[in-house]
C-alpha cells in the first residue's frame, strides 16, 4: 500500500481527537520535566560551553533541579540555552525534552556530537549543518556517496534530527518538517502503513514520503501535521496501556 492510496484514510480515532484540540496552543504547550543538573553537569564533563534551563510551575527561568520545558521553548535566541553556538544549544535542549517526554521513546543520554576524525575543531562539522539549516530552513546536501539522503551528523539519530528540524523550521518540498518517533511510526504499521519499521532505518526519502502522509491526513482532518504526529505517539501509549490492563483483568488459570 503507498502511504498516499486513497483507502488509506486517517482513523476516525485520529479525525475526532484532533478536531477535539485546539492547534498550535495544544502543540506548544506540550511539556517536559527535565533534570537540569543532570543534564547541565554531562555537559560540563564533555567540556560543552552549554547550560541549559527550564522553568518553575509559575513560568520563571530555573537552572537547577527538575524543571518544564515546553515544545514553545525549542527556539533559537530562548531564555532556555546559553550556548556559544546557538543551534548546538538548542540540539542539545532538544534532546533533553525529548528524553523526558512521558509518552515519547527516547533515552536520557548526551549526544556524542564530535568528531572523531578532527580533533583539532571537533564540532565544526555538526555546528555548520546546524547552523546551514537554522539559517537556510532547509538541509544541506549530504557530501560523497550518502545513501541515506542525511547529512553526515555524527551522535545524531533521525527523531533527534527531525525534532530539531521542526524547531528552526526547516521545509522539505514545501511543507514543515515533523517529528518522527518510534511509537508513532509503531501506530502506523499497525494501521497498514507498509513502510520501514524502525526509525532508525528511515532513509530521507522515506521520511519524506512519512511527511507527505502527515501533511495528507492533516488536509484530509481540517487540522495540522503536529497534531497528527501526537495523535499517532499517544494512540500506540493508549493501546500499550489497554493491553496491560486487559492482561491484568484477565483470571489466572490453574
Amino acid at each position: 500500500m503507498h502511504l498516499l492510496d486513497e483507502g488509506f484514510a486517517p482513523p476516525e480515532a485520529c479525525v475526532q481527537w484532533c478536531r477535539a484540540r485546539a492547534n498550535p496552543l495544544h502543540v506548544l504547550d506540550d511539556s517536559a520535566h527535565v533534570n537540569l543538573d543532570w543534564w547541565n553537569h554531562q555537559l560540563r564533563e564533555r567540556k560543552h560551553e552549554i547550560r541549559l534551563r527550564g522553568r518553575d510551575l509559575d513560568g520563571r527561568v530555573v537552572e537547577r533541579g527538575t524543571a518544564v520545558v515546553q515544545r514553545n521553548d525549542l527556539q533559537l535566541g530562548g531564555d532556555l540555552v546559553e550556548a556559544e553556538h546557538d543551534a548546538l544549544g538548542l540540539l542539545f535542549l532538544c534532546a533533553a525534552w525529548r528524553s523526558a517526554h512521558p509518552s515519547r521513546r527516547a533515552t536520557r543520554r548526551l549526544p556524542d556530537v564530535f568528531n572523531p576524525y578532527a580533533p583539532k575543531t571537533p564540532l565544526a562539522k555538526i555546528e555548520h549543518v546546524l547552523g546551514r539549516c537554522a539559517k537556510e530552513k532547509r538541509l544541506p546536501e549530504p557530501r560523497g556517496d550518502n545513501w541515506s539522503g542525511w547529512p553526515d551528523m555524527p551522535g545524531i539519530g533521525v527523531s533527534l534530527m527531525a525534532l530539531y528540524l521542526w524547531a528552526v523550521g526547516v521545509h522539505r518540498e514545501g511543507a514543515r518538517a515533523q517529528l518522527i518517533d518510534q511509537h508513532g511510526v509503531s501506530t502506523l504499521i499497525h494501521e497498514g502503513w507498509l513502510e520501514e519499521p524502525s526509525v532508525s532505518g528511515f532513509t530521507l526519502r522515506r521520511y519524506d514520503r512519512y511527511l507527505q502522509l502527515l501533511n495528507a491526513w492533516a488536509m484530509q482532518v481540517g487540522t495540522t501535521p503536529e497534531l497528527i504526529e501526537m495523535w499517532l505517539v499517544q494512540r500506540w501509549n493508549a493501546r500499550v496501556q489497554e493491553a496491560r490492563s486487559g492482561a491484568r483483568s484477565e483470571p489466572t488459570l490453574f
